[in-house]
């Protein structure tokens, strides 16, 4: 028996959505490591309380800054999303070549880190890469190697130790919500599948490939950080969902329409004066020495983006600056450079 199938009927990628221990074990890791305090201090205390603060915590934060997050990479050769214990011994049972391999999100030749785990001195006669840009880092990555099989066991063990604490258990059943609803979310939007992951990262990637598989792992205990791991063939996206999701596009479109209406001098001049004052037409154009009618175009430019607002008091129009609104711009500005 036979069967034929119409391959231009079949979808070229296909696209999952898994809400996974294994994804936040491994972030609450990080979210110890990195003391990630903004969505999860009293949670986090609590689980130092339970889980004490483990000597691989402390070795992870000697690594250089955000490489904690590398942790994710083990996601590639270990795609196991539904048990943290089948996950963990996984780890374990993984070669300590192809270990580094993946964590170093597979930048390093699998020679070169063989002879680095054979010799792990001969790290400083190696070319500077990110892994080891200071001779601080380069002094870790001696040590680590030195130690990798111990650390291989601590790190396997500590992920477990999360997964089974009280502390973490609660926060997945009261979180679960949240995540649940950040992929119904996602599902809604009518995006082909590299569309949607640079939508969740909030930019444009510089490597792609021809993906066959997208998988979008949503976690509360990573917020607020994205992160994309990636290969040949599989692109993971690991996203923050304490927050709904935005679209960095589309704040850059409306920051860059609000810093135009400010880039002149007059209309800088007349928003100084709305941030204090309630103006006139005719009072702007005294002051600034220009007509009431460019006064009224450069108003008009300013409530387009909502920074002015009007208000009508008998026959005169008068302006104030929206400072709410100003005051938002600048915010949103100083997130948007820190993305």
């Amino acid at each position: 028996m036979g069967s034929e199938m119409d391959i231009f009927e079949q979808p070229l990628e296909q696209v999952m959505y898994v809400s996974s221990p294994v994804v936040e074990s491994i972030a609450m890791l990080c979210a110890m490591t990195a003391n990630n305090k903004e969505f999860l201090e009293e949670d986090l205390d609590r689980m130092y309380e339970e889980i004490g603060d483990q000597p691989i915590i402390d070795q992870l934060r000697r690594l250089p800054e955000n490489s904690v997050y590398l942790i994710f990479n083990l996601l590639i050769p270990i795609p196991n999303f539904a048990s943290v214990d089948h996950f963990s011994e996984k780890v374990k049972q993984l070669k300590d070549e192809y270990f580094v391999f993946y964590w170093w999100s597979e930048d390093i030749p699998l020679e070169t880190i063989q002879q680095l785990i054979h010799n792990p001195a001969s790290i400083w006669d190696i070319e500077e890469t990110y892994y080891w840009q200071q001779h601080e880092d380069r002094a870790y990555v001696e040590e680590w190697l030195s130690n990798l099989s111990n650390f291989k066991e601590q790190f396997a063990d500590i992920l477990l130790r999360i997964a089974q604490s009280k502390t973490f258990q609660e926060l997945m059943e009261s979180k679960q919500s949240v995540v649940q609803q950040s992929i119904a979310t996602l599902k809604q939007l009518s995006l082909e599948p590299l569309l949607l992951a640079q939508y969740v990262m909030g930019k444009t990637f510089r490597r792609v490939s021809d993906y066959k598989m997208y998988y979008f792992l949503p976690s509360y205990f990573i917020s607020p950080v994205r992160i994309r791991i990636f290969n040949d063939s599989v692109c993971y996206v690991v996203y923050g969902c304490a927050k709904p999701l935005s679209d960095d596009r589309e704040k850059s479109e409306t920051l860059s329409k609000q810093l135009k209406a400010i880039a002149d001098p007059n209309r800088l001049l007349i928003l100084r004066m709305l941030a204090t004052n309630k103006e006139y037409g005719a009072k702007l154009a005294e002051y600034l020495g220009i007509t009431t009618a460019t006064v009224s175009h450069h108003i008009e430019t300013l409530k387009k983006v909502g920074l002015v607002k009007e208000e009508k008091i008998g026959t005169i129009k008068y302006f104030t600056a929206d400072k709410e609104q100003v005051n938002e711009m600048f915010r949103t500005l100083q997130t948007f450079m820190k993305a």
